[in-house]
């Protein structure tokens, strides 16, 4: 072969030859099993490109198995400086950083970023979801459960926990409307009943309060317990804030 003719060849290959070489050490990564054997090898498929975002957030990964979560929040966000549009990024740091601080405000940043790049990913919206409740931020959580529905319409989880924030904010009649949404889709949806009973609860109407708290009893013979019924029931997964819980635990110790 002519050697300038090998010569052009060789340089054209060898891009290709790098190419696939880190590439094979970024499968041999995906490959292994031992943290520490894959940190080794998505590190060398980085020494060979170092805009890989991909190996960076895959070694993120294997060095939270280490224990090692600055490292894994430093490659996090080196993903983020490669693509400031990578939600999972975000995501994986901001939970990274709460491991640390579960108040931290950058990590709730990271978490909101997330689910602001795509707020159609579950996984974002379920944490977001469990930040707005903890911090009892009705109002915002309020405007987020209304974002989720044009989504999600008929998700009982959204439309139960909306009517419940509805009700943190005096607003009775919207809470209503959630509950019955939630019942009229499922009928037996206990919080969604024990929901319309605080609605009528705060409204000063006993009456139909206790009709609530009975079909509740009706459904989930537990609850015909009274406060000790109800105490184990939300060991079931149901969380009240304490204004409802009060109030709940006072309907089933008056209504037996």
């Amino acid at each position: 072969m002519n050697s300038r003719v090998f010569l052009l060849f060789g340089i054209i290959l060898i891009p290709l030859m790098l190419d696939a070489q880190h590439a094979d050490w970024f499968e041999k990564g995906l490959d292994a099993s031992d943290p520490k054997e894959k940190i080794i090898y998505f590190t060398k498929c980085i020494d060979q490109e170092d805009d890989l975002a991909a190996a960076y957030f895959c070694r993120a990964g294997a060095k939270l198995e280490c224990n090692d979560i600055q490292g894994a929040i430093d490659d996090y966000s080196k993903c983020i400086e490669i693509d400031p549009g990578d939600a999972s990024a975000y995501f994986s740091r901001g939970l990274a950083k709460q491991s640390i601080s579960p108040d931290d405000p950058d990590a709730v940043a990271d978490i909101f970023k997330a689910y602001e790049i795509d707020p159609v990913n579950p996984s974002y919206i379920n944490m977001v979801n469990e930040l707005y409740l903890n911090k009892e931020d009705y109002p915002n959580a309020i405007i987020f459960y209304n974002q989720v529905l044009q989504l999600y319409p008929e998700n009982l989880t959204v439309l139960g926990n909306l009517g419940y924030c509805y009700l943190a904010v005096k607003d009775y009649s919207s809470a209503s409307d959630n509950f019955n949404k939630v019942i009229s889709i499922r009928p037996e949806k206990i919080d969604a009943i024990l929901g319309l009973a605080l609605v009528y609860f705060y409204n000063n109407d006993p009456v139909n309060a206790k009709k609530q708290l009975d079909k509740a009893r009706t459904l989930k013979p537990l609850l015909k317990q009274g406060v000790t019924g109800f105490e184990a029931f939300k060991k079931e997964g149901f969380i009240y804030n304490q204004k409802d819980n009060e109030a709940l635990k006072a309907m089933f110790s008056a209504w037996k």
